[in-house]
């Protein structure tokens, strides 16, 4: 509700503007946008619709123009950005619980834990972006977006994104590819989110629902890792 009143607040204060700038641009003749509207017509009933049609086509290019010299579109911005920069509350809902997907911390990798923490026990289905289930690049694409980070849709095209990481020196935060093939290709087809502690949170097939594998207890995913990416700095 605090959204939608906030939202419909600023698009009051823009129109509020716009119709301020409006009652008082001039044009050439002295003449106001509404004033030539409102301007009688000397002419049939035929001749007065396709003079008015060109009169008001003529006019939106003028107003167009006023209203990019008049009016601060920097403050507008300002005020747009103010709202979508607030902590803003989106509740979702799964199997009857209700998540916040805008985390305090200030941290950026603590910030990626905690969004993906949140999705936890939510359904894998193949090709889902949520909001109630995931396959693992839906899952991944998810967590960072609401951490303010956009990703590619795909694994595959995941993977190409940010720097290079090796096993041994994965960090929280960072993503982590895998080659979950029968037989091995080298190629990207599945990925997760590394934790701490040899942990990772992912969107599991197996497991069929977004989970929290250990390294050390699933020596599968170790054998089966490629590459982690880092995007994140912290």
């Amino acid at each position: 509700m605090q959204i939608l009143q906030k939202s419909l607040m600023v698009i009051i204060m823009v129109q509020v503007l716009v119709f301020a700038q409006l009652s008082f641009i001039k044009f050439g003749n002295g003449n106001t946008y509404y004033s030539l509207l409102k301007k009688p017509f000397n002419f049939g009933a035929k001749e007065k619709k396709q003079e008015k049609e060109l009169l008001i086509t003529s006019l939106r290019g003028q107003v167009k123009k006023k209203l990019h010299e008049n009016i601060d579109f920097q403050l507008i911005n300002n005020c747009l950005n103010l709202l979508a920069t607030q902590r803003i509350k989106h509740i979702g809902k799964s199997r009857g619980r209700i998540h916040k997907y805008v985390t305090p911390c200030n941290n950026i990798c603590n910030r990626v834990e905690h969004n993906a923490k949140r999705f936890l026990g939510y359904r894998y289905v193949w090709g889902a972006t949520g909001p109630n289930k995931f396959d693992c690049s839906g899952f991944t694409q998810k967590v960072f977006k609401i951490s303010g980070i956009n990703l590619p849709r795909v694994s595959r095209e995941q993977a190409k994104v940010g720097k290079y990481i090796s096993f041994n020196s994965l960090k929280k935060g960072d993503m982590v590819f895998f080659d979950t093939k029968h037989k091995k290709t080298g190629k990207v087809n599945h990925v997760g989110i590394y934790l701490e502690d040899g942990k990772f949170i992912h969107a599991s097939s197996g497991g069929k629902r977004v989970m929290i594998t250990n390294f050390k207890q699933k020596t599968f995913y170790k054998n089966r890792f490629l590459w982690g990416r880092r995007i994140v700095k912290g």
